[in-house]
């Protein structure tokens, strides 16, 4: 994962204080870029009239290493309001694009990175959006959104990508079924084996949350931050990283802010 080299045009279209986007989003751009394993090569996703052209090039220098044009407009999901990009198998062997924009049908395509020609295609009735792989790029988990116009509440659901089906039910912590999800991502933090997906969520009107998402067995867990006051913009500018058996939860310079515990998701301060 990436973050974007500019601002995406997509966002200027909203306040960035209060106002939630429908992400994830996807964005066609040179500017855009997912990057491989190795940081050698990067992928982007151009408008070519009313399809898309792919194109690897290296890091270095931008040389054009291959290109291809599929159909449709497809761009790289971005995953968070600060422009984390998303959607690498995370053993560089393919990676996720999403259709621009919204519609009562979603199309995303998997692409391989050894020649660019796509594997895989999904299209499902819904507003779906790119949210996380496993680790062995089986499951597709995809944020979605109640519906095209109501895009601050939703639901993480499943797909098996070799079954080539959604499955049922979603992607829900059992232990607080009341838990709403609703604001916007700003930040994320994956595991280095790629199990582990947190997610914070700015959530004006309630307490900013991290969504831990664990891509192998599908569960997932909500974590409230103690948040007080009324303004949440503060909360967008924070990240987060994972150091042991804890998740730091950090202000924009630098400074941590709270801990969680991984084991009991207990918040504490630092």
């Amino acid at each position: 994962m990436t973050r974007l080299a500019v601002v995406l045009t997509a966002l200027v279209l909203v306040p960035a204080a209060s106002a939630a986007y429908p992400a994830p989003y996807a964005v066609q751009g040179p500017d855009v870029v997912l990057t491989s394993l190795d940081g050698s090569v990067e992928y982007t996703a151009l408008k070519d009239g009313g399809n898309t052209r792919i194109v690897a090039s290296h890091t270095v220098g931008g040389a054009t290493i291959m290109s291809t044009v599929i159909a449709g407009a497809y761009g790289i999901p971005g995953v968070t309001q600060s422009g984390l990009t998303g959607g690498l198998f995370h053993d560089g062997s393919a990676f996720v694009l999403q259709q621009v924009g919204l519609a009562a049908t979603s199309h995303l395509a998997i692409v391989r990175t050894a020649d660019l020609s796509v594997a895989k295609r999904v299209d499902l009735k819904g507003t779906f959006g790119f949210d996380a792989l496993s680790p062995d790029g089986s499951k597709l988990y995809l944020i979605q959104h109640t519906s095209s116009q109501d895009i601050e509440h939703y639901v993480v659901r499943d797909y098996d990508l070799a079954a080539g089906r959604l499955l049922p039910g979603r992607v829900a912590d059992k232990t607080q079924k009341s838990w709403i999800m609703q604001g916007w991502a700003v930040a994320r933090a994956t595991t280095a084996s790629g199990r582990w997906a947190y997610t914070l969520y700015q959530n004006p009107g309630g307490y900013p949350f991290v969504h831990a998402l664990d891509t192998v067995r599908g569960v997932a867990h909500c974590v409230g931050l103690p948040w007080t006051a009324s303004n949440q913009d503060p909360v967008s500018q924070f990240t987060l990283a994972v150091k042991g058996s804890r998740l730091l939860v950090r202000f924009g310079d630098g400074l941590v802010w709270r801990n969680v515990d991984l084991r009991t998701w207990q918040v504490s301060r630092p």
